[in-house]
């Protein structure tokens, strides 16, 4: 049994795929060497991280797949779910090899898995960036902390970096242990575990009142239906949205 290792990064990822076309030969899994559970009938092959080769790859899915499957694919990746890279990995040879109306084929068995993943991450993308909460910390910088299933931070960046501009803020997913971190209008990202944030600056607790009064004012509590609320604001994410903390 075949398995490819490689460094957990996207870009590991996609050299994964390269190497596959390269030495002409399907791997049975691919993984990362740190949640691999290794068994004496398994053959590794540990694929390094080389930028011609990533490279190759998404234009390879640009040109043959298009913008949307580059996209689907790069959310996916972002799932936190077990096995997603072999997932993928089917999902590329299936375009590779049959074109981008492969990809529309979605009760195919290689390409239903990858559009009900990319559904989920897309909805816990949506809850972050609607339910983020940020507040001022010193000296000056906005936090927030967030609790996705899915590690969204990579994809919710450039929706806030557009709209903070230059200002300094911190995304915290407390899950996964990443923080996305925006200064003088460019981001990144790092590994950060136990992050804690400074007290708020005191005028930051206004804000906070301020959406607590705008939740009071647009609830209509003879039509609530915490059913229904649970559906658009999930109960786990409650822990770190301020309006419902009095």
């Amino acid at each position: 049994m075949l398995i490819y290792t490689y460094d957990g990064t996207f870009e590991g990822f996609l050299c994964c795929v390269f190497q596959s076309y390269l030495r002409r030969e399907r791997p049975a899994n691919i993984a990362t060497t740190n949640g691999l559970q290794y068994r004496l009938e398994q053959e590794l092959y540990p694929v390094q991280t080389v930028d011609e080769q990533w490279q190759r790859v998404r234009t390879g899915i640009h040109k043959k797949l298009g913008r949307l499957a580059w996209e689907k694919v790069r959310a996916c990746f972002c799932a936190s779910n077990s096995g997603k890279e072999l997932l993928l990995y089917h999902y590329l040879r299936q375009g590779f090899s049959r074109g981008s109306v492969a990809l529309d084929d979605i009760s195919h068995p290689d390409i239903l898995p990858i559009e009900d993943l990319y559904r989920s991450v897309g909805r816990e993308q949506q809850h972050m960036i609607m339910f983020a909460r940020f507040e001022k910390v010193p000296p000056g910088v906005y936090c927030a902390t967030i609790n996705p299933k899915h590690n969204v931070v990579p994809l919710i960046m450039d929706h806030f970096a557009a709209r903070f501009n230059i200002q300094q803020f911190i995304i915290y997913d407390e899950v996964h242990h990443i923080a996305g971190i925006s200064e003088d209008g460019q981001w990144y990202l790092s590994a950060a575990e136990g992050l804690r944030f400074p007290d708020a600056d005191v005028d930051d607790h206004d804000y906070q009142h301020l959406w607590q009064i705008f939740y009071d004012a647009i609830a209509i509590p003879e039509r609530h239906n915490e059913k229904r609320r649970q559906q658009f604001m999930p109960k786990r994410l409650h822990k770190n949205i301020c309006e419902l903390h009095p």
